[in-house]
């Protein structure tokens, strides 16, 4: 009789567990969609304020009034959604010299060091669009933040800022990033280019450790600064030959004089990831002067250096393509077979292929 009593106490307790769990459920589905609909309503009252705005010009007190209007949830989210689809940065200045000081605003930032990662992502997110220099050390602390959602986006709230001392801080810790966070970082970056090309040109050195060169020779070649790449040329005989490779790599958006000879001396580097990259930069260059170099590379022992280097010689072409055409006729039936695999492929493929 006993074991029946607790068995049906267990089941009860089972039942009432789980209708708490799916009327919690609920509520929070009910919650989710009540929020969404907040936020669309928001959209639509503040889209046409704010397409005034940047069609007429004049006063921003409309877009400030409208944003007034509705729950701090609603204004953020609405903020934040249509600045980012439809205000240059240079309009986002003035929204930010409007918005900075409302309440609604400082509310938000208050709960920017909250214990509750999501209040911290929602300051982050509004510092994207409305910070100014003044927060520059709120916005580094976001972006060391223990939350990797709430770092992702400081990146763009750091962009927004002119500040010395949060970009050395990003640059100093870009290594640490993912490489998914780090090309989101390079676009963030692009913003503020001379400025970052004058903090590379100093870190761009044979003595500097090796992660964080890399990360910097990345950042030179994705914004593809001349005065930080002709650093970056300067690095192409280092000792390891990890630097070696993004070199290379970056090179490839050099297009100066002095760019392909150094190209064409790494095509006879002892790594063939090196090589490789060496002969696709050559190749996005167009360095007719690599042709022979290029053509001998194509008899490499390395299957992706012969590939990257047909692939190079077709994008060059005129002579370039001769070259390739006379190797699937030579005596190495690996180059043969490699020349005549990317001589069969359109020039749209070709240059699709270049860039994988």
């Amino acid at each position: 009789m006993f074991s029946l009593d607790a068995l049906q106490v267990t089941v009860t307790a089972g039942a009432i567990v789980v209708a708490i769990a799916f009327l919690s459920l609920i509520g929070l589905r009910w919650r989710i969609g009540a929020h969404h609909a907040e936020v669309e309503a928001g959209v639509a009252a503040l889209e046409p304020v704010l397409q005034r705005w940047l069609v007429i010009g004049g006063d921003v007190d409309a877009v400030r009034t409208a944003l007034r209007a509705l729950s701090p949830y609603a204004a953020l989210r609405s903020l934040a959604r249509l600045a980012t689809q439809q205000v240059t940065f240079e309009r986002q200045q003035l929204l930010a010299r409007a918005l900075r000081d409302e309440p609604w605003v400082k509310g938000i930032l208050r709960d920017a060091r909250s214990l509750l990662w999501w209040h911290r992502f929602d300051a982050a997110r509004l510092l994207s669009v409305v910070g100014r220099e003044d927060d520059a050390g709120l916005v580094a602390a976001l972006l060391d933040d223990r939350s990797p959602a709430v770092r992702l986006v400081a990146i763009d709230a750091a962009a927004r800022l002119t500040a010395r001392p949060l970009l050395q801080q990003e640059l100093d810790t870009l290594h640490l990033r993912q490489d998914a966070v780090q090309a989101y970082q390079f676009a963030a970056l692009a913003r503020q280019p001379a400025i970052v090309a004058e903090a590379l040109i100093d870190r761009l050195t044979p003595e500097a450790p090796i992660p964080a060169l890399n990360s910097w020779i990345d950042v030179a070649g994705a914004l593809a600064s001349p005065a930080a790449l002709d650093r970056v040329r300067e690095l192409a005989m280092h000792p390891a030959p990890e630097v070696r490779l993004h070199v290379a790599r970056a090179l490839r958006r050099h297009a100066d004089p002095g760019t392909p000879p150094v190209l064409v001396k790494l095509l006879a580097d002892p790594d063939w990831r090196v090589r490789a990259q060496a002969s696709r930069a050559l190749g996005a260059l167009r360095c007719s002067i690599a042709i022979k170099g290029l053509a001998q590379a194509v008899r490499d022992r390395s299957w992706w250096v012969r590939y990257r280097s047909a692939l190079a010689l077709a994008q060059i072409g005129g002579r370039a393509s001769e070259e390739l055409h006379d190797l699937m006729t030579c005596d190495d039936p690996m180059a043969r077979d490699m020349s005549t695999l990317v001589w069969g492929l359109s020039s749209a493929a070709v240059v699709e292929m270049s860039e994988v």
